[in-house]
């Protein structure tokens, strides 16, 4: 793979990553089998993510092409989120809570860029950026299932430890996802 630069994503970023994540999204992808995020997103929801506290990164070639972008946040997740998550172990209850813990919103590449390695390099510097922190992501098994995310994030070092059920979750009825979690 070319020399990569990782960098958090500035204004003039925006466009690049609106695009890579809608070429991912449900109502675009054509095959779930190449993984996929659940909505589309607009400059608009990216600039307002920004101003609460969601921080972009980018992994980009040196000409400054964006091959992917990665959504970190820490969120305050509400107990009515916590108690509805089925926790494998109630200690990782603890750590999600915790100030250390980071929530990775969304990953994605572009779609000629898939499987050459950028998620990983992009991964391998977040643990960079964020060290000794708890890292959590939610993957969506049903009615859906979104398996290379989560082949993909296993290969990662992430581990499942717990699921969410919900009734519906935007067009989805019976819902499900796995909770996965990585300590840096």
């Amino acid at each position: 793979m070319e020399y990569l630069i990782f960098r958090e994503a500035d204004r003039d970023d925006i466009q690049a990553i609106v695009n890579i994540h809608n070429s991912h999204a449900r109502s675009q992808n054509t095959s779930i089998d190449r993984g996929f995020l659940l909505t589309q997103i607009t400059e608009d929801e990216i600039v307002k993510s920004l101003n609460n506290s969601c921080r972009y990164f980018v992994a980009a070639k040196a000409d400054g092409e964006i091959l992917g972008f990665v959504a970190i946040s820490q969120p305050k997740i509400s107990d009515e989120i916590l108690d509805k998550i089925i926790w494998k172990n109630e200690a990782f209850k603890k750590r999600v809570t915790s100030d250390r813990h980071f929530y990775l919103e969304r990953v994605a590449t572009k779609l000629d860029w898939m499987g050459r390695g950028v998620a990983q390099f992009m991964y391998k510097e977040i643990y960079q950026v964020f060290p000794s922190s708890f890292i959590s992501l939610f993957i969506v098994t049903h009615p859906i299932a979104n398996s290379r995310s989560l082949m993909f994030h296993q290969k990662q070092g992430f581990e499942q430890i717990g699921t969410l059920q919900i009734d519906l979750f935007l067009d989805l009825e019976n819902y499900e996802c796995i909770v996965m979690f990585k300590e840096t």
